[in-house]
C-alpha cells in the first residue's frame, strides 16, 4: 500500500478539518479515535507537503470495510435512511462504521451512536453527523 503524496503550499488551511470527505481522507486524531473501533486495519498515509518549508502534514484513507449490511434503504434524495444488520452479526462480525454507497456511486459513511458521540466529544472538525432514519419535526 503505497503512500500517497500530495504537493502543498499552505499545509495550515489542513488545520480546519479531521475529515476531507473527497476521498475519506481522516486526521491523526480521527484515525486515533477511529482506530478503536476497526481494530487491526492497515491504514494508507496521505502526505501533505510543502517542500520549500520542509513541512508535512499526514492524512489517512480510509482502510477497506468488506462487512456489507443485511438491507440498506436509500431514501429519494441519494441518502441511507435506514441500514438493517443481520441479528446474528450485531456486535460481532458488523463493524461499528459501514461504508455504503448510493446507486448513483455516492460514498457515505455510517458510524454507530457510540462512534457519533466520540466524534462530538472530541471536537473533531470539518464532518458533518447526521441522524438515519426520518425525524419528527
Amino acid at each position: 500500500m503505497e503512500p500517497s503524496v500530495r504537493i502543498m503550499e499552505n499545509l495550515s488551511a489542513l488545520d480546519k478539518f479531521d475529515y476531507i470527505a473527497s476521498e475519506h481522507l481522516f486526521s491523526d486524531q480521527l484515525k486515533q479515535l477511529i482506530e478503536q473501533y476497526l481494530p487491526e486495519q492497515l491504514w494508507r498515509p496521505c502526505a501533505f507537503i510543502n517542500p520549500q518549508k520542509k513541512d508535512q502534514k499526514t492524512f489517512w484513507f480510509l482502510p477497506d470495510l468488506p462487512y456489507k449490511p443485511k438491507q440498506v434503504v436509500i431514501g429519494s434524495n441519494g441518502i441511507p435512511s435506514a441500514v438493517y444488520i443481520d441479528e446474528t452479526d450485531f456486535a460481532q462480525k458488523a463493524p461499528a462504521i459501514l461504508r455504503i454507497r448510493n446507486p448513483k456511486g455516492t460514498v457515505f459513511l455510517i458510524v454507530h451512536l457510540s462512534v457519533a458521540e466520540s466524534i462530538l466529544r472530541r471536537g473533531i472538525c470539518g464532518l458533518e453527523l447526521q441522524r438515519l432514519g426520518k425525524q419528527t419535526e
